[in-house]
């Protein structure tokens, strides 16, 4: 039997603090609470324990398609959440329901039409005028995905219906656990499903603060998917592809896995790309840059030579063979440098590799990633056009 106990929160002092349980059946609490709440601090959902490639979570906002909470991850990953105070005889009933017609009604989207609803969510929605890989870059720059890369993570799971569904509640009830039990015996069904009870307290003394305390109540543990295709050009051909989700590891999935160097060398097939990205991050290194590793690439980050706590990202490195220049512009502004000095950067990477050009509308972006056969042909140049940008970055020019 599940049992939930009261936390005790201790103060510097070393005094308990007194907390109280917030009671969603108190109509003084609003239904929208727990919308607001996840939306507000995406992290308190722990994702990481169902499956660590839907985090970290970005939220898109609230009422998106009257879908409760929109999530999506930096590796284009999305997650669907249904959230539920347990007022109305009816939630137990229709919420699993409610869900899965929230994941058919999404698997429809293409990415056009998610960056569309995104910014038709409850005002202010998030994203706002902007894109959404800009919006998504500027909570998570070190961990995005590339443009084109994001863009196609999200197109494919839109099209597979590869979710995270969530149904969030302050107390799931035996029976629904059931029903989503029930569920995972029918191998048709293409989602991940989590049930996520969420415990809120408040304090007196510390007015306007709450601490959530999330529990896992279940989760699936493994998502089987079958696409037939078939084909014809004069004469017809079937294939069956079977996708199975990799294996967690033992105790729980843990926390989201960055690689290492030897995991992100080991995941790049092609023995040219390895000598290229091996040169850059040694040319890196020479420059006194240091090397962040990320689920899918690794960034080369520049100390503040000013003496701050900024890392200017000099150039990323994807597992696809692919470079970008990161968030450059953002880190300039941060310590008061000329933006500018990204603008100038990226127009010249672009005057070297014409496959690239500025992104329309984003100057100091680039359009999509440079191939490592690009950068092999002109290494030489690439090297002195980063150690132009150092120099600017020491002069702060």
């Amino acid at each position: 039997m599940r049992r939930g106990c009261r936390p005790c929160l201790v103060d510097e002092s070393g005094q308990p603090v007194a907390l109280q349980r917030v009671d969603f059946t108190d109509t003084s609490v609003a239904e929208t609470f727990l919308q607001e709440l996840l939306h507000a601090t995406p992290e308190v959902l722990p994702v990481d324990e169902i499956d660590s490639s839907y985090g970290p979570l970005v939220s898109l906002g609230r009422e998106i398609s009257n879908i409760d909470n929109l999530f999506v991850s930096p590796g284009g990953r999305l997650t669907i959440v249904e959230t539920k105070l347990w007022r109305n005889p009816e939630a137990t009933r229709q919420v699993v329901a409610q869900l899965l017609d929230y994941a058919v009604r999404v698997n429809s989207w293409d990415y056009g039409t998610l960056e569309k609803r995104a910014r038709e969510a409850l005002a202010p929605a998030p994203i706002g005028s902007g894109s959404l890989y800009e919006y998504v870059s500027s909570k998570y720059p070190d961990e995005v995905l590339s443009e084109p890369e994001f863009a196609d993570a999200v197109q494919k799971g839109l099209s597979t219906g590869r979710f995270l569904l969530l149904i969030v509640g302050d107390g799931i009830r035996e029976n629904i656990e059931a029903m989503v039990a029930s569920l995972h015996e029918h191998p048709q069904k293409l989602f991940t499903f989590g049930l996520v009870q969420m415990q809120v307290f408040r304090s007196d003394a510390l007015p306007g603060s709450h601490l959530a305390v999330p529990q896992v109540v279940a989760n699936s543990t493994e998502v089987v998917r079958a696409v037939v295709r078939v084909e014809t050009t004069g004469q017809a051909s079937v294939s069956v592809e079977i996708e199975t989700a990799e294996p967690k590891p033992s105790g729980g999935s843990g926390p989201r896995h960055t690689l290492s160097e030897d995991e992100f060398f080991a995941s790049i097939d092609d023995a040219e790309t390895q000598s290229i990205f091996h040169q850059l991050l040694e040319f890196g290194a020479e420059l006194g840059a240091v090397p962040t590793w990320g689920t899918s690439s690794v960034s080369v980050r520049l100390r503040d030579p000013a003496g701050g706590q900024t890392r200017f990202t000099l150039f990323v490195l994807t597992v696809n063979g692919g470079m970008h220049t990161g968030w450059l512009s953002g880190q300039l502004n941060r310590t008061g440098r000329d933006p500018e000095i990204a603008t100038d950067y990226v127009k010249q990477i672009c005057a070297l590799f014409p496959s690239v050009s500025p992104r329309p509308g984003i100057p100091d972006s680039l359009s999509g990633t440079v191939s490592a056969s690009e950068i092999g042909a002109q290494l030489d140049e690439f090297r002195q056009l980063v150690l132009d940008l150092v120099d600017r970055l020491k002069s702060g020019e």
